[in-house]
């Protein structure tokens, strides 16, 4: 697997592994707008994108995953912890944060299993799924 910053050319396979993206216009735009500005990362599996991920740096000037995606086949395979892993080290704050929907055990097991650990709720953001936020010291 190889993982590095993505480039214009990787959007439409982004969009592919991102089963929001078909339907929703603002995720397309949000993963254009991301590689634009430098801050998307795709994990490249036997030549195809299988997922990416995508890091700021405006969430109280810390590190923030604003997004962590992979595609449905490649799942179970370690391309989200190989992009979490990949991102923190080059996140430029002592500590990350990330989040994920209540409803989302994948997402929440996985930062359980990389010592991320559980730092407030919000609750109206998705009615009835509260966003859970995550955080990691990491120096």
């Amino acid at each position: 697997m190889q993982i590095r910053q993505a480039r214009m050319d990787n959007v439409g396979a982004m969009c592919a592994v991102d089963h929001v993206a078909g339907d929703v216009e603002d995720r397309r735009g949000f993963i254009r707008r991301s590689v634009r500005e430098g801050t998307a990362y795709v994990a490249i599996l036997n030549g195809t994108v299988a997922g990416y991920a995508v890091l700021e740096h405006s969430f109280f000037e810390r590190g923030f995953i604003t997004m962590l995606m992979v595609g449905s086949a490649y799942r179970r395979r370690g391309v989200g912890a190989a992009l979490v892993c990949h991102v923190e080290g080059l996140c430029e704050s002592e500590r990350i944060f990330t989040s994920t929907n209540q409803s989302n055990l994948p997402m929440r097991l996985l930062l359980q299993k990389l010592g991320y650990r559980h730092s407030g709720t919000v609750d109206d953001l998705d009615r009835g799924d509260p966003e859970l936020f995550y955080s990691k010291q990491l120096t």
